[in-house]
């Protein structure tokens, strides 16, 4: 079966970091032969001071391909247990993928919890309307991730905007690309412009910059900006501390 897998509030600031603790836990359960997953998507969440967070507020979400969900759901279980950073408050979400059900109102949480302060109550008020197909559950402190958890969850569910995990590089010696081969090199399923707007007509992309890809419209989306009458994928600043 498909789930989505979502976990927040894992880290510290001394920590590796949600995004590579969901890394870590899918490696290890695929060598377990427990799950394979897909891409990690990141999802921006309320930033507000009465919302503890780390650095960013942000939930990160991947679907798996599993033979055995309860399995699968006490292993993630038992691993952020074992390593989520001390003093975090580590939330997980299973959550099934599903054609036929109605995420409309796990979405509108996962909304909620972009743009106000929701609680715990809420999340497992929203939860409890799916019965077996949410699997919801704390691991530490105050269990407070389980907001973000499941607001990462019903997000992907919906097919909603994130920021796909990690910095897409350039390859050694070739800059032009046809639209084409660029998705077959990069796993891209979908091209658009910096409003979102699709690019159906096919144009050469030239590569030299690292870029990030987005999830759009469902879909593994290469941002593209034009240049001097050339398109190239968005570059992915590298922003200054301090």
């Amino acid at each position: 079966m498909n789930l989505f897998v979502c976990i927040d509030d894992t880290d510290n600031l001394d920590s590796i970091g949600t995004g590579a603790l969901l890394e870590n836990m899918m490696q290890e359960a695929a060598l377990q032969g427990l799950g394979r997953s897909g891409f990690i998507v990141r999802y921006q969440l309320f930033i507000h001071e009465d919302i503890p967070y780390t650095s960013h507020n942000s939930s990160m979400c991947c679907t798996v391909e599993t033979n055995d969900r309860d399995a699968f759901t006490a292993f993630c279980a038992d691993y952020l247990q074992s390593n989520a950073a001390e003093g975090s408050d580590p939330g997980l979400c299973v959550l099934t993928d599903d054609g036929a059900l109605d995420y409309t109102p796990l979405v509108a949480f996962g909304k909620r919890a972009q743009t106000e302060v929701v609680t715990k109550s809420d999340a497992y008020a929203a939860a409890n309307a799916f019965g077996n197909d949410v699997r919801l559950s704390e691991h530490g402190g105050t269990g407070g991730g389980v907001i973000g958890a499941l607001a990462g969850a019903a997000l992907r569910a919906g097919k909603e905007e994130g920021k796909i995990k990690g910095k897409l590089q350039p390859l050694q010696n070739k800059a032009d690309w046809t639209m084409a081969d660029f998705s077959a090199a990069y796993g891209v399923e979908r091209f658009a412009d910096e409003d979102g707007k699709e690019i159906a007509e096919d144009v050469t992309i030239r590569y030299l910059l690292p870029t990030k890809l987005m999830f759009q419209s469902g879909k593994v989306t290469a941002i593209l900006v034009q240049k001097d009458r050339i398109w190239m994928p968005k570059p992915k600043v590298k922003k200054n501390k301090g």
